[in-house]
């Protein structure tokens, strides 16, 4: 075999976590929170049946290698979904439990199948706490042996108690490994690595949707393929480049042939990697052979929602509840202390310190995500008239559309049935972008304070 997972049986994820949905989660204290989410609950339109999550339903990536059958490429498809993205039943014995499904479907591209698998999963927590987790995770992943080329590759995730589907489509091309005498199989991050002794390596792999958190030690695992068969040592180097095109990694060494396969590994160092968007590449010379390999990452805050990878654009969304000697503490905080202001800012608003999790925060950037995907145009979302009042006021409780009356313009009335108010927003220019008319900046500031 080629990539090994190291791990607990695939249909019974030891350690896997249990969810309860969000419109239940209740916490004492700050009216603020207490009001974001008690409009969540009582929304039963469209703008909450669709909100994207900050914690996303699941992470994937896709790994590219050699097949052991002849001419043909294999690839690995893991799967990574937090706990707190699947909805937990008591266990009849004990504890809690989630089942979810999963589904591959391989096309051509003539759109005609030729791979696809459908597979379940069960995900056992200890105690409730565990399933509201951020942090815990359960793993599953597959692979197939195709013929290279290009092909769709369809993913689907259910959540087998609510029935919630997520799907997502993805262009592949599944490279050819046999037609140069050198060639290097796809870049995959992964944790906790070990050679046996059959110098057969396991890890744990670091799916997260090209974002790793080098807190933690980090591997580069990849695979040399050589046709030739040589024995010759193998000058490996790789370099680590910013979003800016500039080197801030590049090391070098050799590596001894092991024949037609080599699996190798090197320790990412990441002490000169900051919050960002990165490529690294790595090249494999043999002689007169050459082969190299890219992928993309970003690095983010481990303790941070997933979606914030611009602390001077997570500063910039806050304005809506930020007090105003805050805003300014914020906006003017030195660029080596923006991300401590930040934090500061919403440990003052935490309804649970003490633990990992600052669930208004989580709340908060998951509202300015949904803005972003629902209510972008000629402007980023978040920045909308309609963006806003979702950010701080949640999904409404029940949409007004009014497209075609005759002798008006396009508008929407959004109802607020917990707080007894209503916002009305005016397609002015018929291009899409609705502006708020009923009410001004001071009056709903003056709600969020009382």
């Amino acid at each position: 075999m080629l990539f090994y997972f190291k791990g607990p049986s695939m249909r019974s994820m030891a350690g896997g976590v249990f969810m309860k949905t969000r419109q239940f989660k209740v916490f004492a204290g700050l009216f603020v929170f207490l009001f974001l989410m008690s409009t969540a609950g009582f929304s039963q339109t469209e703008l909450q049946a669709d909100a994207p999550r900050v914690t996303p339903m699941f992470h994937w990536d896709i790994i590219g290698a050699n097949s052991l059958q002849p001419e043909l490429s294999r690839i690995y498809i893991y799967l990574k979904t937090p706990f707190d993205a699947l909805t937990f039943v008591r266990a009849d014995s004990s504890g809690f439990e989630a089942n979810y499904e999963v589904s591959v479907r391989i096309d051509d591209k003539d759109d005609f199948q030729v791979d696809g698998k459908v597979w379940q999963e069960k995900v056992t927590a200890a105690n409730f706490q565990e399933t509201n987790s951020r942090r815990r995770f359960s793993v599953t992943f597959q692979k197939f042996d195709i013929a290279p080329g290009e092909y769709k590759l369809t993913l689907g995730f259910t959540d087998r108690e609510t029935k919630q589907t997520r799907r997502t489509i993805r262009k592949i091309k599944i490279r050819n490994y046999e037609k140069a005498k050198l060639s290097i199989s796809d870049v995959a991050f992964v944790r906790n690595l070990e050679i046996d002794s059959l110098g057969v390596k396991t890890f744990i792999p670091d799916v997260s949707d090209y974002i790793v958190d080098l807190s933690r030690k980090l591997f580069c695992y990849f695979e040399i393929y050589n046709t030739t068969q040589s024995t010759e040592d193998y000058d490996i180097k790789y370099v680590v480049k910013n979003a800016r095109n500039k080197k801030v990694i590049e090391l070098g060494y050799k590596r001894k042939s092991d024949g037609a396969r080599t699996l190798e590994a090197f320790n990412l160092i990441s002490n000169n990697l900051s919050q960002g968007a990165y490529e690294i590449e790595i090249k494999v010379k043999q002689g007169k052979n050459k082969a190299k390999v890219k992928k993309r990452f970003v690095v983010r805050w481990a303790d941070l929602p997933s979606s914030i990878y611009d602390i001077e654009l997570a500063i910039k969304q806050v304005k809506y509840i930020a007090e105003k000697k805050e805003w300014d503490k914020l906006k003017k905080a030195h660029k080596d202390e923006k991300l401590d202001a930040f934090r500061d800012f919403w440990a003052r608003r935490d309804p649970t310190p003490g633990t990992p999790q600052n669930e208004w925060m989580d709340e908060y950037y998951e509202r300015v995500a949904y803005a972003n995907a629902r209510f972008s145009g000629f402007r980023d979302g978040w920045k909308s008239d309609m963006g806003m009042i979702y950010i701080i006021f949640g999904p409404p409780s029940d949409v007004e559309r009014h497209p075609f009356d005759p002798g008006s313009k396009p508008y929407e009335i959004w109802y607020y049935y917990p707080i007894n108010k209503s916002f009305v927003f005016m397609d002015m220019t018929g291009f899409g972008e609705y502006r708020l008319l009923t009410q001004s900046w001071e009056d709903w500031r003056y709600l969020i304070q009382h």
